[in-house]
C-alpha cells in the first residue's frame, strides 16, 4: 500500500488527537492506531488499495468501515476515533 499521499493530513490528525501512529507491523508498512480504556480495546487502521478506507475494531466481533479520500480523510478518522473511543469506554 502507498500512504505518501495520506501521510500529511494523517499526521496531522494524529499529533491533534496525541495519538501515536504506527507505521509498521511485521515488516509491512501499515497506518494505525490503538486505543485503550476502561472497557476495552481498538484499533484504527487505514488501507489505500482501492481509494482510502478507515477501519475501526474492537479486536472482536466489531468493525466499521468509513470511505474517505484524501479530502475527507480526516473526517473519517473523527468518525472512527469516535466509535473507538465509545467501544473502549472513553468519552
Amino acid at each position: 500500500m502507498n500512504f505518501a499521499h495520506i501521510d500529511p493530513p494523517l499526521r496531522a490528525w494524529a499529533n491533534r488527537n496525541r495519538l501515536p501512529l504506527s507505521t509498521q507491523y511485521k515488516d509491512v508498512e501499515v497506518r494505525s492506531f490503538e486505543l485503550a480504556g476502561s472497557s476495552g480495546r481498538a484499533q484504527i487502521w487505514i488501507e489505500t488499495d482501492n481509494g482510502v478506507t478507515v477501519y475501526v475494531w474492537d479486536y472482536r466481533k466489531q468493525k466499521q468501515s468509513f470511505p474517505a479520500d484524501t479530502s475527507t480523510l480526516e473526517a473519517a478518522l473523527d468518525q472512527a476515533l469516535k466509535v473507538a473511543r465509545r467501544w473502549c469506554g472513553n468519552p
